[in-house]
């Protein structure tokens, strides 16, 4: 049965799981009950099915007297002419004037910061409304986005968590990872796992990749530690290249030397493309028992709930999940991305229903129904951001996930901010100097020089156009 299993493999581990989690059909708009004011709420939302599954069919199942319109924002940025994804937002909204706006971090930020959102602060306190529980600095994030008022709310979140082979671990006499743990002290512990052997006998000491294990390639080694850290490519509003520091250079000298060393699973020529299952599982080193650590989210547990229904049999080794990685100058702290965060139009004239709604999704009664069905958010890798309510996947606990505080990436705006190209440009301008230096053709120094004059060369051309 020889099948492209690279191709469908996020139908295998998401996609399942999101169809689990919408195998009864929405209800949608429901009638209210008789002699009752119907308020409609007009919302943004990308898909009007996926709200009523994911949101709306619990709340009018209990709040009959209030609806939704349904307004969705998926392809407001395919003919974008000469403005910017801001621009396009920004009018989107000024044209539909929803009550309610389901935002990502930097819509929501940029909503605060042109002044379209209500505060929440009097609504909660009106109300008595319980904020404490949720995920560990959450709520202060989005008061730190609000410059000290908060504007928003979500009932979800995905994070990273250090997964790692205990076995491994054991066997070869090093001591288990633990919380807060940085990129560098993960580096440094899997440099200390032997290199010897084939491809089928030798372990790494860690392999990397979101939804399935790949060869971590240098670029994205770097990548990531650099996220993990805080550290932007850009300082976007000066739009200048930012590679050139001492936080940057170590990050990258860092990567170099364990590239170098063998204990990244990094070989390209072991790339999985197709064949069947089983030549698929093989590829994966970590769920095979053959790397020590790994970065995942619960999307990596699905793979291995996934793993065990294909051939009848648990992973071949037992699981340790610690919390992290962290930036080494904030180890109690996690970088996490929310997911829809949920805000009031300022100029809504149904602001009490709209904050019902707010209310509801936020709070520990929609945390309490999703838990019991959770495939919806896990298809999506969230988690709930309301503590003690998601509490494991398939017997395997999901704490390590909400015990450090959470804070949001400082690369939110890059995405928006920054021109398409350039991420490409830019990482092909990097590889390119890396080799040198790995080559020992260039200092780091020099690299770095020359990375920055011809990033900033992309940026500004790219910027102009």
């Amino acid at each position: 049965m020889n099948k492209t299993w690279l191709q469908v493999l996020t139908m295998l581990v998401i996609s399942c799981l999101v169809l689990v989690g919408c195998t009864s059909e929405s209800k949608g708009p429901i009638e209210p009950k008789e002699n009752q004011e119907t308020t409609t709420l007009k919302v943004i939302y990308q898909d009007s099915e996926l709200f009523y599954k994911q949101y709306g069919d619990s709340f009018t199942t209990l709040n009959d007297h209030i609806q939704f319109e349904v307004i969705s924002d998926a392809d407001i940025y395919k003919d974008m002419g000469d403005k910017t994804k801001e621009e396009v937002y920004a009018e989107f909204i000024r044209e539909e004037q929803p009550d309610i706006l389901i935002l990502d971090a930097h819509q929501f930020k940029k909503q605060i910061n042109d002044g379209v959102l209500t505060e929440l602060d009097s609504l909660s306190a009106r109300d008595n409304y319980n904020l404490d529980g949720f995920v560990p600095g959450l709520v202060d994030q989005f008061r730190e986005l609000g410059g000290g008022q908060l504007y928003g709310l979500t009932p979800s979140f995905s994070s990273k968590a250090i997964f790692y082979n205990k076995d491994l671990f054991k066997k070869n006499g090093i001591e288990l990872p633990s919380d807060g743990m940085s990129w560098y002290d993960i580096i440094e512990l899997a440099r200390r796992f032997p290199t010897e052997g084939d491809k089928q006998t030798r372990v790494y000491g860690y392999s990397g990749g979101d939804v399935y294990e790949a060869p971590m390639d240098l670029v994205t080694l770097i990548d990531k530690m650099s996220r993990a850290e805080g550290l932007s490519i850009v300082n976007t509003d000066k739009m200048q290249v930012t590679l050139d520091t001492d936080a940057w250079k170590k990050v990258i000298q860092t990567a170099i030397e364990a590239g170098q060393s063998g204990a990244i699973f990094n070989s390209m020529d072991e790339l999985f493309t197709r064949g069947t299952k089983e030549e698929f599982y093989d590829s994966q080193p970590f769920l095979m028992g053959r790397s020590a650590m790994h970065i995942g989210s619960v999307t990596s547990l699905a793979l291995m709930d996934h793993f065990k229904n294909d051939v009848n049999d648990d992973v071949p080794f037992e699981l340790g999940i610690a919390a992290g990685p962290v930036d080494p100058l904030d180890p109690t702290s996690t970088y996490v991305t929310p997911g829809d965060i949920f805000a009031i139009n300022k100029a809504s004239v149904h602001q009490d229903a709209a904050w019902e709604f707010i209310k509801y999704v936020c709070g520990e009664d929609y945390a309490r129904a999703s838990s019991e069905s959770n495939e919806l958010l896990l298809g999506q890798q969230l988690l709930l951001s309301r503590s003690g309510f998601m509490k494991d996947y398939e017997g395997i606990s999901l704490e390590p996930f909400y015990r450090l505080k959470s804070k949001f990436p400082r690369r939110s705006d890059d995405w928006y901010k920054l021109p398409d190209p350039f991420f490409n440009d830019f990482a092909a301008v990097l590889s390119r100097e890396l080799e040198l230096v790995k080559k020992g053709q260039k200092s780091l120094d020099d690299a770095v020089a020359t990375v920055k004059s011809e990033a900033q060369t992309l940026l500004d051309q790219s910027v102009k156009k």
